[in-house]
């Protein structure tokens, strides 16, 4: 039985919230955390995050973790806080700079600066993730990338830019939730965090789209369909469709109809089926 999850996401409620990917990553957490399930979680800690309202803390352990980013030596580091009224810990990955941010514009499409780019940011974030784990002395069985923002993270995996042995038997989720322009990253994007390879085997533009490139290096993809046909708006898309006609056992949708406790508890029965069977 699956017990270890790793869960990367760009927003929980309410530390910071955009869509409806915010909600799920608070109460996904919640129900697996009732449940016993040794399941950690990690998203970035934006300049607008209070630390003495939600009482950050650091994390002895992940003070001062040395990494190789962008060609550059690296010291992460990464505090922590629970979810308000929760037993939900909280690790919160931080940088002065790719994360000094507006809690309206989480990922601006055109920044100014190269630091904003989201391909630059969640590239670090995909490399810090991965660099926890060995600080931590704790190996997932299944790590849950939610969105186009965590989508670098299974491409990093599959790299020979961490330590691959590691990550070997490890499983991944993928659950999307939009269908966004940001996904769209370049030859240029892809290179800059390190991922060149995949920079050359991109042959045409739609190609390039981040959750796309990602689908191959995934065990399973989960559309989360919300009053809406999320699934169908991807299946109609060029750039997605051939490749989930590849392997259509690999694709499945949850029709998330509100959100209730109850649907809560139903959606994690699904995600944990999923892990289980992958």
């Amino acid at each position: 039985m699956i017990k270890r999850i790793y869960f990367l996401t760009s927003e929980i409620i309410p530390f910071a919230e955009s869509h409806r990917l915010a909600s799920f990553s608070k109460e996904i957490p919640i129900v697996f955390n009732e449940r016993k399930y040794d399941f950690r979680v990690m998203m970035p800690k934006y300049s607008f995050i209070s630390e003495r309202r939600y009482i950050l803390r650091e994390v002895i352990r992940l003070r001062e973790m040395s990494m190789q980013y962008r060609s550059e030596q690296i010291t992460a580091s990464v505090k922590s806080a629970f979810i308000p009224n929760t037993k939900v810990q909280v690790y919160f990955l931080e940088h002065p700079f790719y994360y000094h941010t507006t809690d309206t514009d989480l990922y601006p499409l055109a920044p100014e600066k190269n630091e904003q780019r989201n391909a630059v940011r969640f590239g670090y974030f995909a490399y810090a993730a991965l660099t926890t784990l060995n600080y931590l002395r704790w190996k997932p069985e299944v790590i849950i990338v939610n969105d186009w923002q965590m989508s670098l993270i299974p491409l990093l995996m599959n790299a020979d830019l961490l330590n691959k042995d590691y990550f070997e038997g490890v499983k991944v989720l993928q659950i999307v939730h939009s269908k966004s322009p940001q996904a769209n990253f370049t030859n240029r994007d892809y290179a800059e965090v390190g991922l060149k390879n995949y920079a050359r085997r991109s042959q045409i533009a739609a190609e390039r789209n981040v959750i796309a490139t990602a689908f191959p290096y995934c065990q399973h993809v989960l559309f989360i369909n919300k009053n809406d046909d999320l699934f169908g708006a991807y299946l109609n898309d060029p750039v997605y469709s051939s490749l989930i006609q590849r392997d259509k056992r690999k694709f499945s949708v949850y029709e998330c109809k509100e959100e209730s406790t109850e649907e809560w508890q139903n959606l994690a029965n699904e995600i944990i089926r999923l892990v289980e069977q992958i």
